[in-house]
């Protein structure tokens, strides 16, 4: 049986909850440039199919459909640019959450693959903490940084964090290969703006994304392999399953 809520009809979803599925998946990515050699779904793409690699892997576990409106506003002055404020974004996860509840959801994992959603994610946890104490929260993918997953593959195949980089580097360019490749145009990546400094996102927060690389990448995507991109992925899934199953054992547990 499907897995995924948006190709399932509701007797599917009532029988799944009957059979024992009690945990959603909320996918959150967003709309947003990713250099001029991928797509504006990128994140969207990333975390849909992170959601589902997860899903597959966690027994009585559903996938909702992925929120492509994420909060973006680093990214302001770029083409293309579709977002929502922190408490905007706040505020539908809440709503969502209250109807998954509605039908039998007792956790809610929320799965961002784009960094800039943090702010929002800790707000919706703290909400629902509050109006929903019986639904269980857990949130992935939450911070700006490149997960230690990844970082751990890149370092083993001698790929420097600066090309990895934050934004439509080497990382997300090799995820997308693994996953889209016909949305990726290669031909077009160059190298961005490369640095391993610490106050990088601090001065992407306040200045934004346009001041710092004006092609808007972090890092170089020119040696991407689509190989090394499902790598990434399963190391992330991995990561987040290991969290989750962390999380499981205690009712109210967060996990970041």
């Amino acid at each position: 049986m499907s897995r995924v809520l948006e190709t399932m009809t509701w007797p599917d979803v009532a029988g799944a909850v009957a059979a024992g599925a009690t945990t959603v998946i909320l996918p959150l990515g967003a709309t947003e440039q990713h250099g001029p050699h991928l797509p504006l779904s990128t994140d969207t793409v990333r975390a849909t199919a992170l959601a589902e690699a997860l899903a597959g892997c966690l027994p009585g576990t559903l996938v909702a459909p992925a929120l492509p409106f994420g909060c973006s506003d680093e990214h302001s002055g770029f083409a293309g640019l579709i977002g929502l404020d922190h408490d905007t974004l706040a505020a539908v996860i809440v709503d969502c959450a209250r109807r998954l509840a509605g039908w039998g959801i007792a956790r809610l994992v929320l799965l961002s693959a784009h960094g800039g959603n943090a702010a929002a994610l800790d707000r919706a946890a703290a909400r629902l903490a509050d109006e929903l104490p019986a639904l269980e929260v857990a949130v992935l993918g939450g911070g700006a940084a490149v997960s230690e997953a990844v970082l751990a593959i890149a370092a083993a195949e001698s790929v420097p964090a600066s090309a990895l980089g934050l934004h439509a580097g080497e990382g997300e360019t090799s995820e997308m290969l693994a996953l889209r490749p016909d949305l990726v145009r290669m031909h077009r990546a160059v190298p961005g703006m490369c640095s391993d400094d610490e106050g990088l996102i601090a001065a992407l927060e306040r200045e934004g994304l346009r001041a710092v690389t004006p092609t808007g990448i972090l890092g170089n995507p020119t040696g991407a392999e689509a190989g090394r991109g499902r790598r990434y992925l399963a190391a992330q899934t991995a990561s987040g399953r290991q969290r989750l199953d962390g999380a499981a054992t205690a009712p109210r547990k967060v996990a970041s």
